[in-house]
């Protein structure tokens, strides 16, 4: 069969998602059709990182379609019962795809997973957010046969890619799309012909846990790295670092560790100086000063002596993200 006749289905309602979907269908092989999310549907799942792709999509010629649900309905189920394919990719589509959807393409669904420690260790949510605040210095971007499980399905490729300092998770994105089109222009042809060569996960498996948008509040008492690391981890397309001042919430999209050789006698959370026309502030730590360049609130300006609340976290030591097999559970499509 030509590879021009095989039909491809991909699934994905994101920034990220959308780049690589471009790429494979104009550089690899034609998407025939993409599973995807109305805008009003990503407000509704609150999606972080959603992209309408529908522009695209009829320029290109490429049918869309909308699920009942993110999860999938028994309809959207019986909408790939009847209408089978050859491959179905999917990466952006933050719920696990029903077995009966994957059972309808000839060479199965390949997806993407990754963490510092390669397959099976890091399977579960957000692994590339935990790695930046785990201040881990890789990642092992996989192409997966998908089954059924979280993250469970067989390695067709991997991928390295370094973590760096200064990296964000917007960064982080930028490298997964780099390594993901190499791994799929090395792949997925021979693929569609001759079927993925899959070898199956080898050893123990842990999981992260679903991160929250109040995982992001920042703890003063924290070192200034592991702040700083906490803002780049959740930093847009994600909700974002924040912390309050009498009761009026700050985001952080933008900081970095200023220095330790400033002393100031002020508690941690203390701006200790203002910066203008840009209004960047330096706030006290308890080990340093931090640099805040981006921030956003509603109706409040900085000033030096403001000190901000020390907010509970679960960045550090907390039983509750620890990466393991007991969280499991949580990998849930709620």
């Amino acid at each position: 069969m030509s590879i021009q006749n095989n039909r491809v289905v991909y699934a994905g309602c994101t920034e990220s998602g959308f780049d690589l979907m471009q790429y494979i269908h104009e550089e690899l092989v034609p998407v025939d059709e993409v599973l995807t999310l109305t805008p009003e549907q990503g407000e509704q799942y609150g999606v972080a990182g959603y992209f309408d792709w529908s522009d695209y999509c009829a320029k290109e010629g490429i049918k869309v379609y909308t699920p009942d649900k993110y999860s999938l309905s028994t309809a959207d189920v019986a909408h790939y019962k009847n209408n089978p394919g050859d491959v179905m990719i999917v990466h952006g589509w933050q719920r696990l795809i029903p077995g009966e959807v994957l059972s309808s393409f000839r060479r199965g669904a390949l997806g993407l997973h990754g963490s510092a420690f390669g397959l099976p260790a890091g399977r579960g949510r957000s692994p590339m957010n935990w790695s930046l605040i785990e201040d881990l210095d890789r990642f092992l971007l996989s192409v997966l046969h998908l089954d059924e499980g979280a993250d469970s399905g067989g390695l067709v490729t991997t991928k390295k890619f370094d973590i760096t300092d200064r990296d964000t998770i917007k960064t982080m994105y930028y490298k997964l799309i780099v390594a993901a089109q190499e791994m799929f222009e090395n792949e997925l042809r021979s693929g569609l012909e001759e079927g993925f060569d899959v070898t199956p996960q080898k050893g123990k498996a842990t999981f992260y846990p679903k991160r929250r948008p109040e995982d992001g509040a920042i703890n003063w008492k924290d070192p200034t790295k592991v702040i700083d690391r906490l803002i780049r981890a959740v930093a847009e397309p994600y909700p974002g670092a924040f912390t309050e001042y009498e009761g009026k919430r700050v985001f952080f999209w933008e900081a970095q560790p200023f220095s330790t050789d400033f002393v100031f006698d002020k508690p941690p959370g203390t701006i200790v100086q203002v910066f203008t026309p840009e209004r960047d502030f330096v706030v006290q730590t308890c080990d340093g000063t931090l640099l805040v360049t981006d921030w956003e609130a509603d109706n409040w300006h900085p000033e030096e002596g403001m000190t901000f609340d020390s907010l509970e976290n679960e960045s550090i030591g907390s039983p509750n993200r620890v990466d393991r097999h007991d969280k499991e559970d949580q990998l849930s499509d709620s």
